[in-house]
């Protein structure tokens, strides 16, 4: 019996290499011409403490997004900041001052000027609202200065010797109430003119104006004395200057708009 299978197993093993020398190569499977078969997951509606915690393993929460805050800017307010804001019975107490009441004639309320007018040309023309809202506050004090005065048939001239500053003011006719003004004139002398009888024709700075500045002839007329050195006093505005001729006790407002008022 041990003789026989020792020429049986080597005879099988020869058997076998044959049938493997002679065996068709493996055939390639193209997997994409398979047929795909689709595979169904079931979910249990009541699953059970292994399948939940399975399932929230798989799943991960989902994530609530924080909700931005917006940056607010600062509102900004035109005014007047008037403090913190506090308990009303701890509200202090703020005086205001009292409403201001118009004490200038015509109702114009006196504003808080550094200067006022100087007393010497008296109270009359500040009964003219006009005049007093349209002067405003004073510049400078009053300054004396001695000057040279002429008076016309419709109105007077003034200059003042150290600024060589010249007003010609009409006081009656249809240019009543206006006045002119120049500075550093020339001189003149006018004698190819020749005044009415009793009259005279305006000679030096006088003259100059008189003929060269556009409506001061006509409205002033011809010269009725001749010039007078007088002592005289101004005070300079806002919106002009007072005017006091010391020799005639008149006092003359001159506004920068052009308009004379007075005398008072």
């Amino acid at each position: 019996m041990n003789r026989i299978l020792r020429y049986l197993i080597p005879l099988l093993f020869l058997l076998t290499a044959c049938e493997q020398e002679g065996a068709a190569p493996p055939t390639m499977v193209d997997l994409a011409a398979q047929p795909k078969q689709l595979a169904t997951v079931y979910i249990s509606p009541t699953p059970n403490e292994i399948q939940r915690q399975a399932t929230q393993a798989a799943v991960p929460p989902p994530v609530t997004p924080v909700p931005e805050v917006p940056v607010v800017a600062p509102t900004a307010y035109i005014g007047v900041f008037l403090g913190e804001a506090v308990d009303e019975n701890e509200r202090p107490v703020i005086n205001l001052p009292n409403p201001v009441q118009p004490t200038a004639p015509g109702g114009v309320e006196p504003r808080n000027c550094l200067l006022v007018a100087d007393p010497i040309y008296g109270n009359g023309w500040e009964a003219n609202p006009t005049v007093t809202s349209v002067l405003g506050c004073a510049l400078q004090p009053t300054v004396p200065f001695r000057g040279v005065m002429q008076v016309f048939e419709r109105g007077v001239m003034y200059w003042r010797g150290d600024t060589n500053e010249i007003w010609a003011i009409a006081t009656s006719g249809a240019a009543a109430g206006r006045f002119w003004y120049a500075a550093n004139l020339p001189e003149g002398s006018n004698e190819d003119l020749t005044a009415p009888e009793g009259l005279r024709v305006p000679v030096r700075g006088f003259g100059m104006m008189w003929r060269s500045v556009t409506g001061v002839r006509d409205s002033l007329g011809y010269a009725r004395i001749d010039e007078q050195e007088i002592s005289m006093q101004s005070q300079r505005f806002e919106g002009g200057l007072l005017h006091l001729d010391s020799a005639a006790g008149q006092v003359f407002v001159l506004l920068v708009d052009g308009r004379a008022f007075g005398p008072y």
